[in-house]
């Protein structure tokens, strides 16, 4: 069945099924300077696994989205953060108070690197240097991630938080930025992962694999009431 998206100005987005704490985006999915084929690795991963998704509609050279904002790019990145917003609220996790989330929750945020940086075969995953997540689940998604590759794709390479650690406005979902972003503090963890483009072409399907039983142990592993 085809993924049903709601239609923004800069992003479209799925709000899941309600029941996954995760979404997963490609924020840089429009053409001219496209991270090719992340915008199908979401959708399938949104019919995979029930979660939550993100597909930007504006190219980066226009507006990054994987940036914090500023006076030319706040209306487009607002939009962006309240697509989180309407996706953590569907789920029906935000304290009401707070606006901290009640539950562990997962945000695969999916690039592409060129072959050139690592070899054909290679993942960099980015954590802001390790402020976009907590100690515990960092190491967590790095021993289940090693884990997955190793049997399903055993030749590729795994690097953590090296060439592209991650902008900071990965971590300012957790940490918050400013008045305006109060963040989702302690239990939202971001990961940035940059497909190399032979993955991203040859072995996609082997990633909707790797990633679709992460979402799933992630769910199983802390929360205990998933379904």
């Amino acid at each position: 069945m085809a993924v049903k998206f709601i239609q923004k100005n800069y992003v479209k987005y799925n709000r899941g099924k309600g029941y996954r704490c995760c979404h997963v985006e490609a924020l840089h999915a429009t053409p001219p300077a496209a991270d090719l084929y992340t915008d199908l690795l979401v959708t399938k991963l949104i019919q995979k696994t029930g979660c939550a998704g993100i597909i930007s509609t504006v190219s980066r050279t226009v507006i990054d989205l994987n940036r914090p904002p500023n006076e030319d790019t706040l209306e487009a990145v607002t939009e962006y953060r309240k697509s989180i917003e309407q996706i953590v609220t569907h789920l029906g996790i935000v304290e009401e108070n707070t606006n901290q989330l009640n539950v562990p929750y997962l945000h695969l945020s999916f690039h592409g690197m060129k072959d050139e940086h690592y070899g054909p075969l290679a993942i960099e995953v980015g954590t802001s240097k390790g402020k976009s997540c907590s100690k515990e689940v960092k190491d967590w998604f790095e021993e289940k991630l090693t884990a997955n590759i190793e049997s399903i794709l055993p030749n590729a390479k795994i690097i953590f938080d090296n060439k592209f650690a991650g902008n900071k406005s990965i971590h300012l979902h957790r940490l918050g930025d400013g008045d305006d972003y109060k963040g989702y503090k302690e239990n939202f963890h971001s990961f940035q992962i940059e497909l190399s483009r032979t993955i991203r072409k040859r072995h996609r399907s082997k990633m909707i694999q790797v990633f679709s039983d992460l979402i799933d142990e992630f769910q199983s592993t802390f929360l205990h009431d998933s379904k």
